[in-house]
């Protein structure tokens, strides 16, 4: 409750934030936020993490971030979105740690604290995610033997929705049938 109730998730309606826990523990590490959701164009941006020094780059942060995504490009998200202020040097370590591609930079992109910020724009796509980021990212996340198995899940799912289609196919056939008769 008192999460919930806490400044920083009193968000705008297009941003929500996620509390960064640590299973063992159950103790909280961070909050991590989207923002700049559009779901016309299917782009959000997910805004850095905010942790402890001692969790920054942890692979709790990594994981959040992860599911994150995961889950994002699951609903049909098609662009993630990073800002960066150009200065932060362990803030541009994250991007590049999830597999995204520097885009561009904006000079003079905010103020803050009564000066410019430039900002770098770290983007993933949909496909970017598809044809192996998402794979590498759950390799470097839990090895080689657990991307193997997720791959395998993956497969089996895939098959029983094509199994499904086409049996979804042979009673629309079926019922055309029966119809003519």
């Amino acid at each position: 409750q008192a999460l919930k109730e806490s400044d920083v998730f009193q968000l705008e309606h297009t941003a929500a934030g996620f509390a960064i826990v640590e299973f063992v523990t159950d103790r909280l590490v961070g909050v991590v936020h989207l923002s700049k959701d559009d779901p016309k164009n299917l782009s959000v941006q997910l805004d850095l993490p905010i942790v402890k020094p001692t969790s920054d780059g942890s692979i709790e942060q990594l994981e959040a971030c992860f599911l994150l995504l995961d889950r994002l490009f699951a609903y049909g998200y098609r662009r993630i979105q990073i800002c960066v202020d150009a200065l932060d040097v362990r803030g541009k370590r994250l991007p590049q740690r999830l597999g995204f591609t520097q885009e561009g930079q904006i000079p003079k992109h905010m103020i803050v604290k009564d000066a410019n910020r430039d900002s770098i724009i770290y983007g993933m796509l949909n496909s970017d995610w598809d044809k192996g980021a998402r794979s590498f990212l759950l390799k470097k996340l839990h090895g080689a033997a657990f991307e193997k198995a997720d791959a395998a899940i993956v497969a089996k799912e895939e098959a029983v929705e094509d199994q499904e289609q086409k049996l979804k196919e042979k009673k629309e056939a079926e019922a055309k049938a029966d119809k003519k008769k």
